[in-house]
């Protein structure tokens, strides 16, 4: 008996390492991967793609420049645009996102900042070009794909911080520009988390109406009729300017009245580097642009991971509808890292 199970013992030992030396029938059968498209082997050469936007004097798009050079590095021969009036000009904005499509680039990039901007952005669609929003989203647009900070989150992450800084009570002012889609967005975020401290009462929303120097004298007004005034949240980056100019000329203490800002402007980064601005909630700029490239280039080009063998055909898609590079809060610990270096 004990013979034979050492024989038995030892023909299962040889079984197994046959099957693991040579492995099961069929086991080196491939998948063969269709539908992908070579990398190596795309002809890019005349692809043009373009981001139309407005206020292009902001510094906030100086990060879709340094992602427009980092793609540039990549693909010489893709032509990139970054177009739009320096100032907040609806209709020279408009018109520019109807020329760029006569040019019939392969892409269409936009930050929309407001709905009434569909209608020319749909021109695009109906031409057959893939649009991508970035910044702003309406999600019933037929849009590519949607890349940008959830700006309600935005909202939610300033709100927390002055509620945390404030100890849950006092006065509170709003500044923003209130006709803008993705700044509403952010108030209505902020406004969540007023509305569950009932020791904090917003005692003003100011629209600065996109001048620093009418927000500045605003704050000034504000500090004389609420002397005790505990913080100032900025929808945005203009605000974010105005509200230290405000204290200043108000004659109060820096640092006394908690300021949080929305958005990375170089004045901003300066006045918390200083000390009179406590914080500023920003997005990834660079990331949305580098992202939305390369997205129209895998949809122009059929490239990518595909979820068929045809995904064209199959009328699906895996790229992504939206993506939301992460919120971060800057604060004059880490500021220093963030002030922009113009010499790159």
């Amino acid at each position: 008996m004990k013979k034979q199970k050492l024989i038995v013992f030892a023909c299962i030992t040889m079984l197994l390492v046959f099957v693991v030396s040579f492995g099961f029938a069929g086991s080196d059968k491939k998948e063969v991967t269709r539908g992908s498209g070579e990398m190596a082997g795309i002809d890019r050469s005349g692809d043009h793609y373009a981001f139309v936007s407005v206020f292009m004097s902001l510094d906030y798009y100086v990060d879709y420049y340094r992602a427009v050079d980092m793609l540039k590095e990549e693909w010489p021969e893709v032509k990139v645009e970054i177009l739009g009036p320096a100032d907040y000009d609806i209709e020279a904005t408009l018109a520019t996102i109807d020329q760029t499509i006569a040019k019939g680039v392969d892409g269409l990039i936009v930050m929309p900042w407001g709905e009434d901007w569909l209608p020319t952005i749909q021109n695009a669609v109906d031409a057959g070009i893939p649009v991508i929003f970035l910044g702003v989203d309406f999600p019933n647009f037929p849009r590519l794909t949607y890349i940008g900070s959830s700006n309600f989150k935005m909202g939610v992450a300033g709100g927390e911080y002055i509620a945390e800084r404030i100890n849950y009570k006092g006065q509170v002012v709003v500044m923003r520009n209130p006709n803008l889609a993705n700044v509403t967005e952010r108030w209505e975020g902020f406004m969540s988390v007023m509305d569950r401290y009932p020791g904090i009462k917003v005692v003003a929303d100011l629209d600065h109406g996109n001048d620093a120097n009418v927000g500045a004298q605003q704050i000034v007004g504000i500090m004389q009729k609420f002397p005790d005034l505990a913080a100032i949240w900025t929808g945005d980056g203009i605000g974010g300017a105005a509200a230290p100019m405000g204290i200043r000329e108000a004659g109060v203490k820096p640092g006394s009245v908690i300021i949080v800002g929305s958005d990375r402007e170089d004045v901003l980064l300066a006045s918390i580097e200083e000390g009179e601005i406590s914080a500023t909630v920003i997005q990834g700029g660079a990331l949305e642009m580098y992202a939305a490239v390369k997205i129209l280039d895998m949809y122009v080009h059929g490239t990518g991971p595909m979820a068929s063998y045809d995904d064209g055909a199959a009328g699906v898609s895996l790229l992504p509808d939206v993506i939301y590079p992460k919120n971060l809060i800057i604060t004059k610990e880490n500021v220093k890292y963030f002030k922009r270096d113009y010499d790159d």
